[in-house]
């Protein structure tokens, strides 16, 4: 079978780093083609799209135009590609490829790999409308209506294994994710200057490990930075590579709003990395595959993400997690879980189609 999977992204967040993974999983059964404005692709694309994070109705709908005009484009590129199945990765791909896909005799399926929540916004309708099927990444995730689904977690990277962990957790705090407002550096900032105001605490140290996604954002947070007077204690050390992204982490925070499945929170607990994670349901979730008592889940208030902070320093880390995270998101386990899901669906896909 010749599979597409195509991002309009030139950013490696999570759904590219996926989309990547799942495009190695797949290659010893299939044909694949990876379009893509990146080095790894098979059939480049010219970088057409921003990479700062649809948040909001208004930054979505700045990008209809855009779309559009990529809209044309994707479609003259799947009728020369001529797939027989488009695997999507990422919200504005599958609304490109979805829509191209119907230009073309016979159209090709849609498996739309779900790094976004499907119930949320406007939109979910139309989302499930241009699939034909699904993968979930985490258990909190509720199917789309009407969508085959199947769970496979994220795989991690393949070193996700121990590291020498920072031996004084409270100066070598990290939080690893791109910088906008979903990720909540915000509260890290605000619970560190209150940390640094207890008892044991005044040496406590931050550092922000990714890429600066929301300009405005950041600019705000270094402002807040300064007003707090931790010039000297928050660190900006930009993005990273996978195997770097906790190097001289001694405690990683996740103070995020919310999540579709946080990786990043899964490979510190596979590093045996000592966490403090904000209480959403993605974290949750994590937690219960990882057998950590949700009650270690902090509530997203400055106050409690301190006092969460100060107990995780001093407690010690369970040595079953880390080995039981790296089963779950074992890349073999990954690999093997696609490629079942995928015959499935093109034996289904044959078994409709007329001879």
């Amino acid at each position: 079978m010749r599979i597409l999977l195509p991002t309009l992204y030139t950013t490696r967040g999570g759904s590219t780093r996926i989309l990547l993974a799942a495009a190695e999983a797949l290659r010893p059964e299939h044909e694949v083609v990876v379009r893509a404005p990146l080095a790894e692709a098979d059939d480049p694309a010219p970088p057409a799209f921003p990479a700062r994070p649809l948040a909001g109705p208004w930054r979505k709908a700045a990008t209809l135009p855009l779309l559009a005009r990529l809209l044309v484009r994707e479609s003259a590129a799947l009728r020369r590609l001529r797939p027989d199945l488009v695997y999507v990765h990422d919200e504005p791909s599958l609304y490109v490829y979805g829509i191209a896909a119907r230009t073309l005799r016979p159209r090709p399926p849609i498996l739309w790999h779900l790094h976004l929540d499907p119930a949320r916004g406007r939109a979910a309708r139309l989302r499930a409308a241009l699939a034909d099927a699904c993968i979930r990444i985490s258990p909190h995730l509720p199917p789309p209506p009407g969508l085959p689904c199947t769970l496979i977690r994220n795989p991690l990277p393949l070193d996700a294994k121990g590291d020498e962990i920072a031996p004084d957790p409270l100066a070598n705090l990290g939080v690893v994710g791109a910088i906008y407002p979903q990720k909540g550096q915000d509260l890290a900032v605000e619970a560190l200057a209150i940390l640094r105001r207890r008892p044991g605490g005044a040496g406590a140290r931050l550092t922000l490990i990714g890429p600066e996604f929301d300009p405005p954002f950041a600019t705000a947070l270094r402002r807040r930075i300064e007003e707090l007077g931790l010039g000297e204690a928050v660190a900006f050390a930009g993005e990273r590579s996978a195997q770097d992204a906790f190097s001289g982490i001694g405690l990683a925070l996740f103070p995020s709003q919310s999540e579709v499945q946080p990786l990043a929170l899964a490979e510190a607990l596979a590093r045996d990395l000592p966490v403090v994670a904000s209480d959403i349901p993605a974290h949750r979730a994590m937690f219960e595959d990882a057998g950590i008592d949700s009650a270690r889940l902090a509530a997203r208030d400055p106050q409690a993400f301190a006092t969460a902070i100060l107990s995780a320093a001093d407690r010690q880390v369970d040595p079953t997690i880390a080995p039981r995270m790296r089963a779950l998101h074992a890349p073999d386990a990954f690999a093997g879980a696609l490629r079942a899901a995928v015959r499935l669906m093109d034996l289904q896909v044959r078994s409709l189609t007329p001879p």
